[in-house]
């Protein structure tokens, strides 16, 4: 295989992506592959003409990695268990707090097969299965590094001139104040609509987007505007949407709000630093002419967070993920069985 002829299509395909629209998961997934193609050529062009000391080298290389990969997949799955023990005993019993934890097991689990079997059982059809669990893992521990690239890439890009900043909801306090995670987004909101002020001078219109949910006293949107107050901004310029429930609601509702006020507007949406890319592919979708900004998140909930923005990736996308999951399936078991 050409690996530097995939590699530089895939890397080309990714800055046309990037130039053309950067609200793509898609873009991560090209500039990751373009990576590992570019990176297999060079290996293959050094390895092809290296002395036989280098040669030496490169062998080693190779078996400290395949025993260093174990230590690290059960360094990771460790990791895992233990950061959804400390959650739990911050925030509280929730069960997708447990995600993690439920991974980090099944990870375990699979290296002590692994370990049992290569010293006693030796059964050919559990290496086999361990195999395609090793092959599926791979493919999702991909796609988990491409939302990691697309998180950085979805917000380069020039920032226009606004008419308008959105702030999506993210729950409230029992006693109705913002969460931790909801008062960044408030002040990343508070800070880019004075940057954007000092250089437009012109009006801008801040709509805070939030419902009121079962267990809130008041609509997100209103505590919303009492914080934004708070931090100095006109009450005039503060526009509530309080009918949401979800990012694509909070979008759509408030289009009707703003598409009134000014058919052809330009926005942008502050959230998380960790939902931006989602958030960007429902505004794509949704057809708006609305980027992310990223506020930062609690450092001790960032990796559950980022963890679960990727698993509603992964159902955002479920069928284009089933369909690789029974692709490489197919191919593993045929591999398997000679059959290509």
């Amino acid at each position: 295989m050409n690996w530097f002829y995939w590699g530089s299509l895939a890397l080309v395909s990714a800055v046309t992506l990037q130039l053309t629209d950067r609200r793509r998961w898609l873009t991560g997934h090209l500039l990751l592959a373009a990576l590992i193609g570019l990176a297999l050529a060079g290996y293959r062009s050094v390895s092809a003409q290296a002395s036989p000391f280098w040669q030496f080298v490169i062998v080693g290389l190779k078996v400290v990695a395949y025993l260093v990969l174990p230590v690290i997949i059960l360094v990771v799955a460790v990791s895992f268990v233990r950061y959804s023990y400390r959650l739990l005993r911050k925030e509280g019993w929730h069960l997708h707090y447990t995600l993690l934890a439920i991974v980090g097991v099944l990870l375990v689990l699979m290296l002590g097969l692994s370990a049992i079997n290569a010293l006693s059982w030796r059964w050919a059809w559990l290496w086999k299965l361990l195999g395609l669990a090793l092959l599926l893992t791979a493919y999702f521990t991909f796609g988990f590094l491409a939302y990691l690239v697309a998180c950085g890439t979805t917000r380069l890009g020039r920032r226009p001139q606004l008419d308008a900043i959105i702030v999506l909801g993210a729950g409230l306090m029992p006693d109705g104040r913002p969460t931790r995670t909801l008062s960044y987004r408030l002040k990343a909101a508070a800070k880019l609509y004075h940057q954007q002020r000092v250089k437009q001078h012109q009006p801008i219109k801040m709509v805070v987007s939030g419902g009121q949910g079962a267990d809130e006293v008041v609509p997100e949107s209103t505590a919303m505007r009492h914080y934004l107050v708070a931090l100095g901004l006109p009450l005039d310029v503060i526009v509530e949407e309080n009918r949401s429930t979800s990012t694509a609601e909070n979008l759509k509702f408030t289009h009707t709000i703003l598409v009134k006020q000014q058919p052809f507007y330009q926005a942008m949406m502050v959230t998380s630093d960790y939902h931006v890319l989602r958030a960007n592919i429902i505004a794509r979708q949704l057809r708006l002419n609305v980027y992310g900004y990223g506020a930062r998140t609690p450092w001790y909930y960032l990796p559950f967070a980022v963890f679960r923005e990727y698993l509603a990736l992964i159902v955002m996308y479920r069928w284009a993920n089933l369909a690789a999951v029974v692709g490489l399936t197919l191919w593993y078991v045929a591999m398997i069985f000679k059959i290509i």
